[in-house]
């Protein structure tokens, strides 16, 4: 069974650019709508039904919360985009046989795995990752200033059911994309 080693025809991955694009996009409208009702309610104009009684203080602790939701759902959108362009470049290597020395590391780990592990190999902790580090291609902080950043991914996409991990509040969408950015910068080609 060949291994994914390029985008399916109904994939749709994005970039970490398009991701960081689409936030500022959404941000700038956040703050005019935020603005516009905000106005509304300070000249007593007609408001959408959700800020109906609202004060501007509750229109502002609203759009507060708005703000944080959104900037959780882009840094999960940006460490997951970078997670895939890591492990199709790991698939690509494995099946072109490359013979970079990270390829090589790379195949090494991949033929010592199961074959349920070569289809769906494990990222972090002894997985990519690791393998990724291990080879000395790269500075290793990137890769653990990179590895920061899942911790917010697995709190964020596997429902927030555990307690929060600091980097929650610590990691905005700006400081994950040059984390990510940086890590598929310093890979190989």
């Amino acid at each position: 069974m060949p291994f994914p080693a390029v985008v399916q025809p109904s994939a749709e991955p994005q970039t970490l650019d398009e991701i960081l694009d689409w936030h500022r996009g959404i941000v700038d409208a956040l703050i005019e709508q935020r603005v516009s009702v905000q106005t509304a309610i300070r000249r007593g104009l007609a408001v959408a039904p959700r800020f109906v009684g609202m004060t501007e203080r509750d229109v502002d602790i609203h759009y507060d919360a708005q703000r944080r939701e959104l900037d959780r759902l882009t840094v999960l959108n940006l460490v997951a985009s970078a997670e895939a362009t890591i492990k199709l470049d790991y698939f690509r290597r494995v099946n072109e046989r490359l013979k970079d020395s990270l390829s090589r590391a790379y195949r090494e780990w991949h033929n010592r795995l199961s074959a349920k592990q070569r289809r769906r190999p494990d990222f972090d902790e002894r997985g990519i990752l690791d393998v990724l580090k291990g080879a000395g291609v790269m500075d290793n902080h990137i890769v653990g200033r990179y590895r920061e950043c899942l911790h917010v991914r697995h709190w964020l996409g596997h429902g927030r059911y555990w307690a929060k991990p600091a980097q929650v509040e610590q990691l905005d969408p700006d400081e994950v994309f040059d984390r990510a950015n940086k890590l598929l910068q310093a890979i190989p080609a």
